[in-house]
């Protein structure tokens, strides 16, 4: 076993897609039996507004809203706080809660939610900060900003039947299973909710507030065509070409006379048939304000497909640089995802220094990482490829493993390509490492495995997520193939 620890640096193509793109979007995986696109929708609407933030940026370097996790208790009391428009007057305040067990980035909003008789304490001593929030706990806590009292207009344990008379208990919520992506159903339903006695909503009252503007609030949820007029609007923006699509349309603009920037502008503006719903300009990724090239819509409407080039290095404001050469973009109209990858120059027109150039510099790319520290755990040498399995430590779901193919010069798959491979979940949040890596004997097969004594369950107590017994993956290194098994 081959074990090196350095710091990782983010590779070239990740900095030209986290770096290129204007607009952060959700595009974390969701659940596999939930499509969770809308509540991407909505939470970019309420970011919008500063009222719902992701946990950060995930490995494509968008905003990770993490909408599939179930929150603790000290994040859903953060998500309410940061739902009322009371984020900075939390920030401020020290720890003027009685609980020992608050971590420190919580206890402003832990404070401020039990000084506002908003949330309680599991004991006098206890919030019970790590504890799951569920479902009925944080239908409790919107309740109560819109001025509903527990023990008098309804039950802690059984908010249902009056969230769901305020119109804040969207039919999408999962009441068994809560997740982020429900906080998030929640917060979007109440801002249109009434308080309690009067005709005043919710958003009415942080408009009052100065939370937010009437026209931010306007502009969050706003219409397929209101979201086109204001694009229109911009006195600095001229239309070059658009592309229609049920779900959207794609429109190439160009800049000019801006004291921020000039050049090409791509975005997408959703339609009603839209997951993430109508109303919402995403910006694509453009390199410098250039044009794109070979833009096409698929012929269903669903996917829109372009790419950029760059003939030298482009230098960015942040200081870091994109690699020269040709990046292919798919955007899914519907959900908004955006997915990009460098398009590997032909094997066949580079010579054996350059083929060996890309290779070192893929190789080297994954040791050195993004920013986060890394042990090499295990390399195996084929002549086709170097099968690379790494740890990283210190994001926010603790240690992450990964396995990747980078090929060699030579190979049909081209120098320096880089194939992740699957690894099974070991938790909701965390994968498993591969165990019993082997090559085959003339080094064009890999397998390895992972033993789980039990079953994953689900919060549902019933959803098995993943089944006990060996999880076995044999990957043809010729193709990049993988075929899976579960043996009992």
């Amino acid at each position: 076993m081959n074990r090196v620890c350095r710091k990782k640096r983010m590779p070239a193509l990740l900095l030209c897609l986290v770096l290129c793109l204007t607009t952060c979007l959700g595009i974390g995986t969701a659940a596999e039996w939930r499509d969770l696109s809308r509540q991407r929708g909505q939470a970019m609407r309420l970011q919008s507004l500063g009222l719902f933030l992701g946990v950060g940026e995930g490995s494509n370097g968008f905003t990770d809203f993490d909408l599939e996790r179930s929150p603790s208790r000290a994040e859903a009391v953060t998500m309410l706080v940061r739902a009322l428009g009371k984020d900075s007057e939390a920030k401020r305040l020290g720890t003027t809660h009685p609980f020992t067990d608050v971590p420190a980035w919580a206890d402003g909003y832990v404070s401020y939610a039990y000084g506002q008789g908003l949330t309680r304490g599991t004991s006098d001593t206890t919030f019970g900060a790590w504890d799951p929030a569920t479902g009925a706990m944080y239908m409790t806590f919107m309740l109560r900003a819109l001025g509903y009292a527990d023990g008098e207009d309804f039950t802690w344990d059984d908010p249902w039947t009056l969230a769901e008379a305020c119109g804040i208990l969207p039919l999408t919520v999962d009441r068994g299973d809560f997740r982020r992506a429900d906080a998030v159903d929640v917060t979007a339903a109440a801002l249109s909710a009434r308080l309690k006695g009067t005709d005043s909503t919710l958003a009415q009252k942080l408009i009052a507030e100065g939370a937010f503007s009437q026209a931010a609030y306007d502009r969050a949820f706003q219409t397929y065509e209101a979201a086109m007029e204001e694009v229109a609007a911009n006195a600095f923006y001229q239309e070059k070409e658009r592309w229609e699509s049920d779900y959207g349309t794609v429109l190439l603009g160009y800049v000019t006379g801006s004291p921020q920037s000039t050049g090409y502008t791509l975005c997408l503006v959703t339609r009603p048939a839209a997951a993430l719903d109508e109303g919402l300009t995403i910006t694509l990724p453009l390199a410098n304000g250039q044009a794109p090239e070979q833009p096409v819509l698929s012929q269903d409407g669903q996917t829109f497909t372009y790419a950029i080039h760059l003939d030298e290095p482009l230098t960015l404001q942040t200081g870091m640089v994109c690699e020269a050469g040709t990046y292919a973009y798919t955007v899914d109209l519907s959900t908004g995802q955006v997915s990009g990858e460098a398009v590997p120059p032909d094997p066949a027109k580079l010579s054996p220094e350059e083929q060996q150039a890309a290779y070192d510099e893929a190789v080297a790319g994954i040791i050195a990482g993004n920013g986060f520290y890394v042990t090499v755990e295990d390399r195996l040498e084929s002549e086709l490829c170097t099968v690379l399995q790494i740890c990283t430590a210190g994001t926010s779901n603790g240690m992450y493993y990964s396995l990747d193919l980078v090929y060699k010069p030579g190979s049909a798959m081209g120098a320096g390509r880089i194939l992740g491979l699957p690894l099974p979940r070991a938790t909701p949040h965390t994968n498993a490492p591969a165990q019993e890596l082997a090559l085959s004997v003339d080094g064009r097969t890999l397998t390895y495995s992972h033993f789980f004594s039990e079953a994953l369950i689900s919060a549902d107590g019933v959803t098995v997520d993943r089944e006990k017994g060996t999880y076995c993956y044999t990957v043809d290194l010729t193709t990049g193939e993988v075929t899976m098994e579960v043996r009992s």
